[in-house]
């Protein structure tokens, strides 16, 4: 049997961009496909394709952003039980994990009443929600799948996926990563080997675990979510999801992914193209405060008159959640090489300054200061267990 491999499409804002993406992907040369697109906000086109293509599924949901609509569409993947609920009518209470982000499997029952009353079938494969975030309902425990993540403004190469299952199954691989291009559409031009592929960096292209990759090339700040595939079944290890309600959300869920996996292989080759386009999220340069602001800089805008500032304070919350998150994972798994990564990760925010702090950043800077004190002192008396002497001949 040909493996299935679900593709999950966040649709926000990009009706341009967005049939160029879907096409890519309906006419890969790899036609095992579940392919789930997530609406955030735009549906005209998603309901064409629809039509168009037994193999998509599409949920419609209240606005969330990336995380929101990435977590949405793992919980409706191929072989979940919230997608058999409404794909194959097999209404049953339905098993979740308490929460996200922990090594705990402690679970609850949502009842088939819930899951009911959270979403409402408008026919076999279109499923409408207001929920934001899927996962402060449930989070399931995945099936043995392969995911690829795209974002609705990039489109595949003809054979990326055909190439990234034949390295999945051949090598037994956990993740398979690929080169791309950035095609930076206001000047027109394709950048082959973007400095934003960490891989490129890397100097091997097989890996015995994920953490060798981090360790061997020093990457403490890595990210990945779409930039190749990866077992689904990796995330049931620390029920791992993206962070909700932030930007850069592909940092702490790429390294952790990559610390949870064994072999990773890259398949040094254009599979997809990356576009840099000049309204997105990554390339803003207005100073004046637009009307209309994405949902979680709106409670902002009233501490801020500059949407430079405004945007660069959320960047910064951002990456003190993300580092937050980072810390927890760490605590954990208490690798050397990952404590020292998410030590360097955190100082920097130490003597950061913020004169206005309406998301309570400090707090958190504090939060870190205290632990990262804590855990020096525990290096420090480490040290003196194991090599007195050492200590006292540098202290004479």
């Amino acid at each position: 049997m040909k493996t299935t491999l679900s593709i999950i499409i966040p649709i926000y804002n990009v009706a341009p961009y967005l049939k160029e993406c879907l096409d890519s992907v309906i006419n890969q040369s790899y036609k095992h496909l579940d392919i789930v697109l997530v609406d955030d906000g735009s549906l005209d086109i998603a309901l064409e394709y629809l039509n168009k293509d037994e193999r998509i599924f599409l949920i419609s949901k209240e606005n969330g952003g990336l995380s929101s609509a990435r977590n949405m569409g793992l919980e409706f993947i191929k072989g979940t039980k919230l997608r058999s609920f409404f794909e194959d009518n097999k209404e049953q209470d339905i098993i979740s994990f308490t929460s996200t982000h922990t090594f705990d499997k402690n679970t609850k029952i949502i009842n088939k009443e819930t899951v009911k009353s959270n979403f409402m079938q408008i026919q076999k494969r279109y499923i409408k929600t207001n929920i934001e975030n899927i996962n402060d309902l449930l989070v399931q425990e995945l099936p043995n799948s392969i995911i690829h993540f795209l974002d609705s403004d990039d489109y595949f190469l003809n054979d990326c996926i055909e190439l990234c299952v034949k390295e999945m199954i051949e090598k037994n691989l956990d993740i398979c990563t690929h080169g791309f291009e950035e095609y930076h559409e206001e000047n027109s031009y394709f950048l082959k080997k973007p400095p934003t592929d960490l891989m490129q960096k890397s100097k091997k292209i097989f890996f015995n675990t994920g953490i060798e990759l981090l360790q061997e090339n020093n990457f403490f700040q890595f990210y990945f979510a779409w930039q190749g595939t990866f077992k689904a079944k990796i995330l049931n290890q620390y029920n791992l999801r993206f962070t909700h309600g932030i930007y850069h959300e592909d940092h702490d869920f790429g390294t952790i992914l990559f610390c949870l996996a064994k072999k990773v292989f890259y398949i040094n080759t254009t599979l997809m193209i990356y576009r840099i386009r000049k309204g997105s999220i990554t390339n803003i340069q207005n100073t004046l405060i637009p009307q209309k602001l994405p949902k979680y800089l709106e409670p902002l805008k009233e501490h801020f008159s500059d949407y430079k500032e405004l945007r660069e304070y959320f960047r910064i919350y951002c990456l003190v959640k993300i580092a937050k998150q980072l810390y927890i994972f760490n605590i954990d798994i208490k690798n050397d090489f990952f404590k020292k990564g998410i030590k360097d990760y955190c100082m920097y925010y130490f003597n950061m300054q913020i004169a206005k702090d309406p998301l309570k950043i400090k707090k958190e800077i504090i939060f870190f200061k205290k632990n990262i004190e804590i855990y020096k002192k525990y290096l420090k008396f480490k040290m003196i267990i194991r090599h007195p002497k050492k200590i006292f001949q540098d202290r004479t």
